[in-house]
């Protein structure tokens, strides 16, 4: 008995292709396969633009200049989903993103090289080899074939830059900017440098003469870039001392100030006479009520805004002299 094969249904452009994952080799190139990838690349980049604009008429006004960052940028911009719906832009997306691994793939031991070179500095290794990475694929996006120079040499800053701007960021707490870390490195080995040589611990004003900067500047740059303490740290080590139990407590002393405040004016106010308790009540508020004007006063005790002001006057010398003779500062009185 014979058996009926199955037919295939036939391909269409409507047919999900499978996605296959590709690995990239690290090997280096030479300089003839590096110029050709290169080449290639740059190609598949003009020709991307080229079909966005030609099938997507609206980005014709955002024309990229025929440099290699603005057509990168113009590319990750807007070759999106809707863009890659398009059988040609997506072939053409795919190879672009392929050509751009497969270079980034070959330089890749380039950025671990320049990352281990800032692994003093407070970031982990893997945070560096992330950062050093994305700054060789901006180089890449950036690099222009007809430069004549190694992709790796021109690379090698955009690497350093990236780097730098990271660590800057994230080693302090104060944000620092890259001229700031690289004054900071220097005044680092000039530190070592004097320590070492003289046997000594240089001054502030030795390091402000060998690195060329003001005495005031160093001593910000330092202050900026001081380690932070923690709280909780512990004092010594044969104790349990912190450093919040040698912290005053700022709000238990203002509120048991202003508790003996308000004792010692209640005390001084019952040797006023009614009528000058009411008006320095009113006029300071000190029952809560709010203060007022020596005008509102008047038209409340029907009085004019001068006699306001006389007994007023009148209240406040007699708890001063009652302070002073019960023996109380005069800043025991002060709200």
């Amino acid at each position: 008995m014979k058996t009926r094969r199955r037919k295939r249904p036939p391909e269409t452009e409507e047919t999900t292709p499978v996605a296959t994952t590709t690995i990239f080799s690290s090997d280096l190139l030479t300089p003839e396969e590096e110029r050709e990838l290169l080449a290639d690349f740059w190609e598949t980049k003009c020709e991307l633009v080229r079909v966005l604009i030609r099938n997507f008429p609206r980005l014709r006004q955002h024309r990229p200049a025929l440099e290699p960052w603005p057509m990168a940028q113009f590319v990750r911009e807007h070759c999106d989903n809707e863009a890659r719906s398009l059988a040609a832009v997506r072939r053409l997306h795919d190879r672009y993103i392929h050509l751009k691994h497969r270079l980034a793939s070959a330089n890749i031991r380039l950025a671990a090289h320049v990352a281990k070179r800032f692994r003093h500095h407070a970031l982990s290794y893997a945070d560096l080899l992330q950062e050093a990475v994305c700054g060789l694929m901006q180089a890449i996006d950036r690099f222009d074939v007809s430069h004549g120079t190694r992709l790796a040499t021109y690379a090698t800053w955009w690497i350093r830059q990236t780097l730098q701007i990271a660590v800057a960021r994230q080693s302090h707490l104060v944000s620092l900017s890259p001229h700031h870390l690289q004054e900071l490195g220097l005044l680092q080995q000039e530190s070592e440098a004097l320590a070492h040589g003289g046997k000594h611990l240089p001054t502030p004003q030795e390091l402000a003469s060998r690195t060329g900067s003001s005495l005031e500047h160093l001593t910000h740059l330092q202050t900026a870039t001081r380690t932070p303490v923690s709280l909780n740290a512990v004092l010594d080590d044969d104790s349990d001392f912190k450093l919040t139990e040698a912290m005053p407590d700022n709000e238990s002393s203002t509120q048991r100030q202003n508790s003996e405040r308000q004792e010692a004016l209640q005390y001084l106010m019952e040797n006023l006479r009614p009528r000058e308790r009411k008006v320095l009540d009113l006029r300071f508020g000190l029952t809560g009520n709010g203060t007022h004007s020596l005008r509102q006063i008047g038209h409340l005790l029907r009085i004019s805004k001068e006699r306001v002001r006389q007994i007023q006057n009148r209240a406040l010398e007699k708890l001063r002299a009652s302070a002073e003779r019960v023996g109380w500062e005069p800043s025991l009185l002060l709200g």
